[in-house]
């Protein structure tokens, strides 16, 4: 009986390694078989859509968005500054606030 609870430890590294062994021989087929021409495939339609009418029209919206928010002049670009400023002003209030209560604290102790 004591022979049976032993023999169960070194049985699961067995299963380990014959499932690696499994694992690498299935990555290697799939590298090299079916799953090689599939990336090909992407691989060149992505280069095909790269050049189309969608993704150049993608592009020239995305240039125009970045003129808008960077021209202080255009209502976006002008909102952006706003909403900046007032941030950081909030952020100067919201310091000084707890820099008086640190004080206060710190005196309260003393």
């Amino acid at each position: 009986m004591a022979d049976e609870g032993n023999g169960g430890g070194g049985g699961g590294f067995g299963w380990f390694v014959l499932g690696g062994l499994i694992g690498l021989a299935a990555g290697a087929y799939i590298a090299s078989g079916p799953g090689r021409s599939q990336v090909d495939s992407l691989r060149s339609k992505t280069i095909e859509l790269s050049g189309s009418e969608p993704v150049q029209r993608a592009k020239d919206a995305a240039q125009r968005a970045r003129q808008m928010v960077s021209d202080p002049d255009h209502p976006v670009g002008k909102a952006i500054q706003d909403g900046v400023a007032a941030a950081k002003r909030k952020r100067e209030e919201l310091e000084a606030t707890a820099m008086r209560k640190m004080q206060q604290a710190t005196d309260g102790k003393e």
